[in-house]
Order: structure tokens, then sequence, then C-alpha cells
């Protein structure tokens, strides 16, 4: 494999602010500019009246001017420092918001090639540290970016590295719909990889997929769908916390953390999830070639191995990442390609001032988690995890 080579994207974007040029001079203190020696010794002229106070008076004067000059110097130094500092925050902030959608792909490959998109984490938007900062899987950047591939006759296919635990049913059916709709407007491949972990909205997104491959030890299967939503009504009690909500019909409230389900609200709850796994069904089912009965018995939200995976016929086979990209370089639809692998680098300001800064583990404590499912929306959100 000599001749093949896989490459790795990615951008360090910065700039360096050079020092100040130049320090105010503090300058020696010269307090006689002039030679008048005759004055200060008292001497007279005709044509000179007597300086008795000029020795002082320059002095003074000098040392007092100098010092101003220095002082402002550093206040206009500092003033600008700050603006300097301000401008950085608002237009990190700016960048942040304007760019959310907006995306460039910079480096433009002028050779056929095989993009390697990298799911893991979440399947979610947003996906932020403490800080604000993109962190792990982007979503609206990988639809983008499958949008930009359609659009690129170098490109010659897709391979989709998974480690992910599931997320969102709505990012992961948009992404499966993404991908189906590269396929057919291309006609082009896609293959599939699944890592450590590929559960429930990771296996819904690799459907699309032609085939799939994973490693020995992977850890997969989970299909199925979860609604979560917690009840704080004892520990605001204990509080003396009360919610008072004024509606228009009995359901309105429903999966609010004050209040117990009714068994209606229950049954309309358990419909949604139903009607979601059956969609799960039929992607396993169109993707797999697998009968939609056959389906349903099997996916009962277990985790598989991958030797129960073949079996089931959800994979293809078995091997290590490596041996999986050499089995890529060899597949006729790839000859000539190469295997270009990118992924989302976060290019604002306000990235670049905060992309070594990491989560200090602050929604994991007892007040983050308590804040986190009090500012939990009051609609019900299902999840492929």
């Amino acid at each position: 494999m000599d001749e093949k080579e896989l490459f790795n994207s990615g951008s360090e974007n910065g700039r360096r602010i050079p020092p100040p040029a130049g320090k105010p001079d503090g300058g020696g203190i010269n307090g006689r500019t002039d030679n008048s020696n005759d004055v200060f010794t008292g001497a007279t002229h005709t044509d000179q009246p007597p300086k008795n106070v000029s020795y002082n008076t320059n002095y003074n004067t000098n040392y007092y001017k100098s010092g101003r000059k220095g002082c402002l110097f550093w206040g206009l130094a500092i003033l600008a420092a700050f603006i300097t500092l301000n401008s950085f925050f608002f237009f990190g902030i700016v960048s942040v918001f304007s760019s959310e959608n907006s995306y460039e792909y910079e480096e433009t490959l002028s050779t056929d090639y095989v993009e390697i998109l990298r799911i893991e984490g979440t399947i979610a938007r947003g996906n932020v540290n403490g800080y604000g900062a993109p962190v792990g899987y982007q979503h609206d950047w990988m639809l983008n970016k499958i949008d930009y591939l359609i659009s690129d006759s170098y490109n010659k296919g897709i391979i989709l590295y998974i480690d992910s635990g599931g997320g969102g049913t709505y990012e992961s059916d948009e992404m499966y719909l993404a991908l189906k709709r590269y396929k057919e407007e291309t006609g082009r491949p896609i293959y599939a990889y699944y890592g450590p972990t590929a559960a429930s909205g990771a296996v819904y997104i690799s459907m699309a997929a032609d085939e799939i491959y994973a490693n020995r030890m992977s850890m997969l299967g989970s299909i199925g769908v979860r609604m979560t939503y917690y009840n704080t009504k004892e520990l605001m009690d204990k509080l003396g916390v009360k919610e008072i909500s004024i509606t228009s019909g009995r359901n309105k409230t429903m999966m609010s953390s004050m209040e117990e389900l009714t068994d209606e609200q229950r049954a309309i709850l358990q419909k949604s999830v139903d009607e979601s796994f059956e969609y799960f069904v039929q992607v396993v089912s169109e993707g797999r070639g697998i009968p939609a009965d056959r389906v349903r018995e099997f996916a009962d939200g277990r985790i598989y191995t991958p030797k129960e995976a073949i079996e089931l016929g959800l994979i293809d086979g078995i091997m290590d990442y490596d041996s999986f990209i050499e089995e890529m370089y060899y597949k006729d639809e790839f000859s000539g390609c190469m295997l270009y692998e990118d992924t989302y680098t976060d290019t604002s300001i306000w990235g670049l001032l905060f992309s070594k800064i990491r989560d200090a583990g602050a929604a994991n404590s007892e007040i983050g988690v308590l804040k986190e499912l009090l500012n939990k929306s009051e609609l019900p959100e299902t999840a492929f995890e």
C-alpha cells in the first residue's frame, strides 16, 4: 500500500500579536539646559536680568512633563489593549451565532477521492462543552458536508466510521435520509465501519450503507426507541416549590416534571414511541434485506456481539479498522482513489480562544444536574438510545 495515502485534514488557525514596538523613554533629568553659570552664581549682566529661580524651575518643569508623557503613553496602551480584547470577545460571539449554518470547505481536492466521515458521540445538534465550544458530532456541519459531496464530481464514495451510542430520533433520521439522497443522486457507494460502540441511532444511520463491518469487540445493536423525562415533584415538595399552570386542555402539561402521568397520557406517549420504532424496523428491513417481522423479533433493545450480528444479517464482516481500510482500497469502484478524512474544526475567534478549555464537569455535579432538569423543555423528546 505504498502508493496509497490516507489523508487527515485539520487546520490550526491563529495569529501572533506582536509585542508593543517600544516603551516610553525614561531619560535622564537635565535640570540645566542653558549655560548661564553667571546667573546661578549671582553675577549680573546689563543685558540679562537675574534668574534666581531658573535652575529649580527648569528642573521641576522637565520632570513633570516627562512623567506626564509616560502616564499618557501607558494610559493609551491600556485603553488599546482593552478595546482589542473586547473586540475579540464581540466578534467571537458574533461568529458563533452567524456561522451556525455557514460552512466553507477551503481545501478543494483535484483528484478522485473517497470521503471518510466520522460519526462519534451523541447524534444531536449543538454539541458543546461547558464553555460553549463545539465538541464531538456536529450535525449541521455533517449535513452540509454531504450536500457538498453530492456536488463534487471528484468524490467517488463515502466511508462512515461510527462510534456512537445513538441520539435524537429526528437527527438520526435526518442524517439517514441525507445519506440515502447522496446515493440516489450520485449513484456512489457508502461503506460503514463500527468502532467501539454502534447503538440505536448509530445503527439507524448506518442502514444507508451498502456494506457494514465491525471490530470483533464492537458493541452494537440496541435497536429501539426511548422517551425519558424526570419527575421532581417530591423534591420540590420538600423545598416548598409549587407549579401553577393555567392550560387549555387536560394534557397540555403532559410530562411536566411536577406532575404524574395519567393513564391517558402514558398511552399517548407510548403511541409516539411505537410509531418511531416502526420507522426503525422499516429502515433496518430495507437497509439489510431482512423481513420486517424478523426485525421485530430480535429488535427488543438488546445489544449483540459482532458474531450474533452477522447471524442476524446486521453486518457483513468482522475485521480490524486497518484491514477494513485496506479492503476499501481494493474496491473496484474506488480504483485510483485516495481516502480523505475530514473533521469539523471550529475556526471562530471564540473557538480559537477556548479550543484548549475542556468542561470542568460542573454539569455532572448535583447542582448542575438539577439545573439541567429544571431547564428541560416541556415537550417530550424521543431518542434512539
